[in-house]
């Protein structure tokens, strides 16, 4: 039978470390129910004292795919864009439908992120600096923004995800994340069943006597 399509709950990066740069570096984790994934970033990272706030706006990162906004609320990745340098996200093992959500994307002037990879834009909106419920498009692999919020999913599992911002602007951030691994999500459906099945036994039973 066919599941009924939900929202998932995505599990996002703690950030733990960045240094700043063009290149700069960054590291952190994704704690998944059962297994961590080690998360690192080289890439440009702008030493903005503003980490952004995902905690506002939340819809903008909401979709029929994504039930919770990124956490936590106040760690971010920084960039400005307008230059050729390789953004790259690296997991220590593979990562099942990636979910990266995208803050102030552009401004009166519009800013890209050119992928290497293919993906889905799932959510969008205007933020805290304006921008409105068309602010993200997409055409091939390169998403564009004037001021906007949003998550994009990437299908199948990754080792890492690359990208470039040759059109820049002063600035956006962006984190990520991915629901729970397959392996894990069926071995959790498989413990509910039997949950089930073991509570549907006892029913039929009935109590037990005195």
């Amino acid at each position: 039978f066919a599941a009924p399509a939900q929202a998932d709950p995505i599990y996002w990066t703690n950030w733990t470390s960045k240094t700043a740069g063009s290149p700069g570096s960054a590291s952190g984790t994704i704690s998944f129910p059962s297994s961590t994934v080690t998360v690192s970033y080289s890439g440009e990272i702008f030493n903005a004292i503003d980490q952004g706030d995902w905690s506002q706006h939340p819809g903008t990162y909401n979709s029929s795919a994504v039930d919770n906004a990124p956490t936590p609320n106040l760690v971010s990745i920084q960039l400005i864009g307008g230059n050729s340098i390789v953004n790259t996200i690296s997991f220590s093992s593979l990562v099942y439908n990636p979910v990266m959500a995208i803050q102030s994307l552009g401004s009166s002037d519009t800013a890209s992120y050119v992928f290497t990879q293919p993906f889905t834009l799932l959510s969008q909106g205007g933020g805290h600096w304006g921008g409105g419920s068309a602010s993200l498009s997409v055409v091939g692999n390169t998403l564009t923004g004037n001021e906007g919020n949003g998550t994009i999913q990437f299908h199948g599992s990754f080792s890492s995800i690359s990208w470039t911002v040759p059109d820049g602007e002063n600035y956006h951030m962006f984190t990520i994340g991915a629901p729970v691994p397959e392996p894990e999500t069926y071995a959790m459906m498989l413990a509910g069943l039997g949950l089930l099945g073991f509570m549907a036994r006892r029913r039929k039973q009935g109590p037990a006597p005195a």
